[in-house]
C-alpha cells in the first residue's frame, strides 16, 4: 500500500507540471468573469438605419453574468427607460475561446455581441471578435493595454481601435472604439460611427459606457472555472492509474 501511495504522489507531481505548462507566448482564452459580476451602462446613444432607436430612451442598461461553464459565459441584460419603465432583457451566450455567440434571445441587437471577451488578454491578442465592414468582416485585436483610475481604483484596461476610410464605392469613413476590463473581459465602453458619402449619404452612430461595475461573485456561486475542472479531471485520472498499477 505504501508503494502505491508513493506512486500516486510521484504521478501527482508530474501531473502538476503537465497542467501548469503553457507554451511561451501562447494566448489563453478563458473566462475572467464569475457568476454575479455585472456592468451598468449609461449615456446610450444610437442613430442610423438598423441601429436600436430605443437606446436614446434608455436611462441605463445592465449586463450580468448568470452562468459560466467551461469557456462559455451566459449573461442577462435588462434596462430602465427614461420614463421609469423597467424592461427585462435576454440571455446571450459567449464562447470566449471561439467566435461562437448565441444571441437567439434577441438576434436583432448586434451590439450585444461585444459584451464579453476572454479575461487577462494583452496587447496584440486576438479578441475573437469580428467587426462588420461594408466590404466584409475583419478580426479585432487589442491595440493597447494601460492602467488608469476607473470606478474608484486603478484598473487595467484593453483598448481596441478600428479606423478605416474607403474611397471607392461604397465611399465611407468608419471608426469603432472598444474598452474592456482586462482581468474580467467585460466591456466598459463602445463607440461606433460610420459615415457614408455615397448617394444617399448616411450617418450611423452607437455609443454607451460603463457607469458602475461589480466584480464580487455571488456568495452561492459554486461554478467551477475551466482551469479548476481541467485540474480536477487530471488528478482523478492519474490517481486512478497509479492505484491500478
Amino acid at each position: 500500500m505504501l508503494d502505491k501511495l508513493e506512486k500516486v504522489f510521484a504521478v501527482l507531481i508530474c501531473a502538476s507540471f503537465v497542467v501548469l505548462a503553457v507554451p511561451v507566448g501562447a494566448t489563453e482564452y478563458n473566462p475572467g468573469v464569475q457568476v454575479g459580476y455585472w456592468v451598468e451602462y449609461r449615456n446610450l446613444i444610437s442613430g442610423g438605419t438598423g441601429n436600436p432607436e430605443d437606446f436614446n430612451a434608455t436611462e441605463w442598461m445592465k449586463m450580468e453574468v448568470i452562468l459560466v461553464t467551461g469557456n462559455r459565459v451566459t449573461v442577462h441584460t435588462s434596462r430602465m427607460l427614461m420614463n421609469g419603465t423597467f424592461q427585462d432583457g435576454s440571455d446571450y451566450v459567449f464562447d470566449v475561446a471561439t467566435r461562437e455567440t448565441d444571441r437567439s434571445g434577441d438576434s436583432s441587437n448586434m451590439w450585444n455581441n461585444y459584451l464579453v471577451v476572454a479575461g487577462n488578454l494583452a496587447e496584440g491578442s486576438d479578441t475573437h471578435l469580428l467587426v462588420a465592414l461594408p466590404e466584409g468582416s475583419a478580426a479585432m485585436f487589442i491595440n493597447k493595454t494601460e492602467t488608469k483610475g476607473l470606478f474608484g481604483m486603478n484598473r487595467t484596461i484593453n483598448l481596441i481601435d478600428c479606423n478605416e476610410s474607403f474611397n471607392a464605392i461604397p465611399d465611407y469613413d468608419f471608426e469603432f472604439h472598444l474598452v474592456y476590463d482586462q482581468a474580467t473581459g467585460m466591456m466598459l465602453e463602445l463607440n461606433y460611427s460610420l459615415t457614408s458619402h455615397s448617394i444617399p449619404s448616411t450617418n450611423e452612430v452607437v455609443s454607451y459606457s460603463a457607469a458602475e461595475i461589480n466584480t464580487t461573485p455571488k456568495s452561492s456561486d459554486n461554478t467551477l472555472t475551466y482551469a479548476e475542472v481541467t485540474i480536477a479531471a487530471v488528478i482523478i485520472v492519474v490517481i486512478a492509474a497509479a492505484l491500478v498499477v
